[in-house]
């Protein structure tokens, strides 16, 4: 059995290696001796990480001659799994859903045995980008939606309901481990985190936002790069962005007033999250008590074993939050798009899931404060709460799996 699975970006975005780690673990349930080929720029790394065979190629590369490999083991694979994360919008930009639909379509025209997997379907505002999302769906035998919504939309867009299953996200299939004592004195070498510190830990992703021009043509990334090149920085010119950025510094300040409290920030971008941790890290009132989990040494399983020692994820990223409730941790979420309230709505925590404009508010610092003071208070029925949630989230991803291999 060949395996190809088209995966997000495994190179810099620990989310993306959150929901490749529960894909391949399905693979494995299914197909124990299956050769499974994913896509990562950092293939070296990634074939120890994943225990898989990778193409040294980014997920969305526009060389040409990456896309002829591709589709060289697309037409030798037995089975093509294109997903997970949210990759089928318009809300971010417009020239990547085309990048999309042209990639998977030709994958489609060497093999059909295609298959969709556990994709979210971003907000999308143009009747011809939501033409091309069903476009494309429909290119799939199943296409697994990770919630409800979802699935709605694909339906009213054009894709037969037939095709189209409600999942969840397979970033919560893994459990997590025991923290291993190499993991711990990493942590120390190269964090300054120890036992002690961790286990006093709450623990925050945050999210560059509000500077973001949703709706481009172009995706963000490329245009934030040209503006460096000529000495600007769209986040720190943004006074909606300054403003999110000091009511994070004051929202980690209301929570260090807890003594017995420390704070990790944990970027899940390497890239553009990391700058950010730095800056938040250097001027809070008292930066000893704060450390920044930005060595990017950590495998996916070892991370999940990190961030499952915590007593409170605070996610401005979704997949913070998902791999923290994999293992049961209270968590608060800042959501920018509904992916993350529906996601706490399937784990039975509605009520700490937030719209991340809430953080210009006022009121923010000392309500998060609040928030998680609450949450400590009943830290143990909140974890039995999440963790009957998360078991039965587990047993849909698995189902919603071959329901699809089936179709």
């Amino acid at each position: 059995m060949k395996v190809l699975l088209i995966n997000s970006d495994l190179a810099k975005n620990r989310g993306d290696r959150a929901i490749a780690e529960g894909i391949v673990r399905l693979i494995r349930e299914r197909f124990p001796d299956a050769d499974i080929v994913g896509l990562s720029e950092r293939a070296e790394r990634d074939r120890k990480w994943f225990g898989i065979e990778f193409l040294d190629q980014d997920s969305q590369s526009l060389n040409p001659i990456d896309l002829i490999k591709l589709l060289r083991v697309a037409r030798q694979a037995d089975l093509v799994l294109w997903g997970g994360g949210e990759i089928l919008k318009d809300y971010t930009n417009k020239l990547a859903l085309w990048y999309w639909v042209c990639k998977i379509t030709a994958i489609w025209l060497v093999n059909r045995r295609l298959y969709g997997v556990y994709q979210g379907i971003g907000p999308t505002q143009s009747r011809l980008n939501r033409w091309l999302i069903a476009f494309v769906a429909r290119k799939c035998r199943a296409f697994i939606a990770r919630d409800h919504e979802s699935v709605e939309k694909l339906i009213a867009w054009g894709v037969p309901p037939s095709r189209v299953i409600a999942s969840s996200d397979p970033a919560i299939l893994p459990e997590s481990s025991n923290l291993a004592p190499t993991t711990l004195r990493a942590l120390e070498a190269s964090s300054r985190i120890d036992a002690a510190f961790l286990k006093r830990a709450v623990c925050i992703a945050p999210r560059s936002w509000f500077h973001y021009k949703t709706g481009g043509l172009v995706p963000f990334h490329y245009t934030h790069a040209m503006l460096r090149i000529f000495g600007k920085s769209p986040a720190s010119e943004n006074p909606q962005y300054r403003r999110y950025r000091q009511q994070l510094l004051e929202g980690i300040d209301a929570l260090l007033s807890a003594e017995n409290l420390t704070v990790v920030l944990v970027p899940m971008h390497m890239g553009e999250d990391v700058e950010l941790c730095r800056y938040l890290a250097k001027r809070v009132v008292q930066p000893a008590r704060v450390r920044v989990l930005e060595s990017d040494e950590y495998s996916p399983s070892e991370l999940r074993s990190i961030l499952a020692q915590a007593k409170i994820m605070i996610g401005f990223r979704l997949h913070s939050t998902i791999i923290a409730t994999s293992s049961a941790v209270p968590s608060l979420n800042y959501y920018y798009v509904d992916k993350g309230r529906v996601y706490f709505e399937q784990i039975g925590q509605s009520q700490n899931a937030t719209p991340i404009e809430r953080v210009l508010e006022e009121r923010f610092p000392p309500d998060l404060a609040v928030k998680v003071s609450n949450l400590l208070d009943h830290s143990e029925e909140t974890r039995d709460q999440i963790r009957a949630r998360v078991d039965a989230l587990r047993h849909t991803v698995r189902c919603a799996f071959e329901l699809a291999l089936a179709s």
